[in-house]
């Protein structure tokens, strides 16, 4: 099954679009109440959360920044079997950004944990590459596309030219430019358009796509935008809903109904920046997230 296939079944299964994720600070990293408390062993404290979760939930997304501590390798093997107990799919948030040999072997060791999908980071270009090493492994591929942090507001509008390829493109996103005083022209579209694009022409699974909100600089002009560029079978990765206040509810505009894979991390963790919240708490904030997005994906 491609991962697409299996995160449609496990929607339908468990009747949420909601994915936990799964990046406990530890103690030491002075977090306070937005890390673990100190003395909590993480391997523990995890495992107790997906399983709180889980009825809630179609995924789970360790990042894996935060997951290597010695032994922690061996923790993410004992996650994904806990997360296939339960019915979650499981997402390696390792974004991947390097090239050839090194992403393959990034795919090889996801691949044995095993997990289902793993994110990618296409700074070097290599789009196509990547999605057939990642499904030559067996794990789905999830592009970043477009980000939700301040710098990316920059970064977003840089342009790439796209002269030896502008049919590839809709003509309401393609921007022509010339300079009368060298004489160069050329067709040019924003990144993040060109990395969608990209990303449904070479196959990838899925693509990441900020949640909007008035705190950052994400507009559902560019929400439609982006849905231009890809056909109705990619999923759409949307982190930053919960705690850093982005908005799930304009995505179903643009998106289809269970194509959209809605991340919660620290909200879930620690509900109400509560660090000490246990699987009751777990539970019912799961709940919660699960029966909102349910109620704004069906309106």
């Amino acid at each position: 099954m491609s991962f697409r296939e299996k995160w449609l079944e496990a929607v339908d299964k468990k009747d949420s679009v909601l994915c936990a994720g799964l990046d406990p600070a530890d103690f030491k990293m002075g977090r306070g109440e937005k890390g673990l408390p100190e003395g909590v062993n993480r391997r523990d404290w995890a495992l107790g959360f997906i399983r709180a979760v889980a009825p809630y939930c179609a995924a789970v997304k360790p990042n894996i920044q935060y997951w290597k501590d010695e032994g922690d390798m061996e923790s993410l093997m004992v996650v994904s079997a806990i997360a296939e107990e339960c019915g979650l799919l499981v997402i390696d948030d390792s974004k991947l950004a390097d090239i050839a040999d090194t992403n393959d072997a990034g795919f090889f060791y996801a691949g044995r944990r095993p997990v289902d999908a793993v994110t990618f980071s296409p700074f070097a270009g290599n789009i196509a590459e990547a999605a057939k090493q990642g499904h030559d492994r067996g794990v789905g591929v999830i592009s970043m596309c477009l980000m939700s942090n301040p710098e990316y507001d920059r970064e977003k509008k840089k342009l790439v030219n796209v002269w030896d390829c502008v049919g590839q493109y809709d003509e309401n996103d393609i921007i022509y430019l010339r300079d009368e005083e060298t004489g160069y022209d050329g067709f040019f579209v924003h990144q993040y358009v060109h990395l969608a694009r990209q990303a449904e022409l070479c196959g990838i699974d899925g693509i990441v796509i900020g949640a909007p909100s008035s705190k950052n600089h994400i507009t559902e002009e560019e929400l439609a935008t982006a849905r231009r560029q890809v056909s109705d079978r990619m999923l759409v990765l949307l982190p930053g809903v919960g705690a850093q206040g982005g908005e799930a509810e304009a995505i179903w505009k643009y998106f289809a109904k269970g194509a959209v894979i809605v991340n919660v991390g620290r909200d879930l963790m620690f509900p109400g920046n509560n660090n000490a919240a246990g699987p009751e708490e777990h539970a019912a904030r799961a709940k919660h997230y699960m029966e909102r997005l349910n109620e704004l994906r069906a309106a």
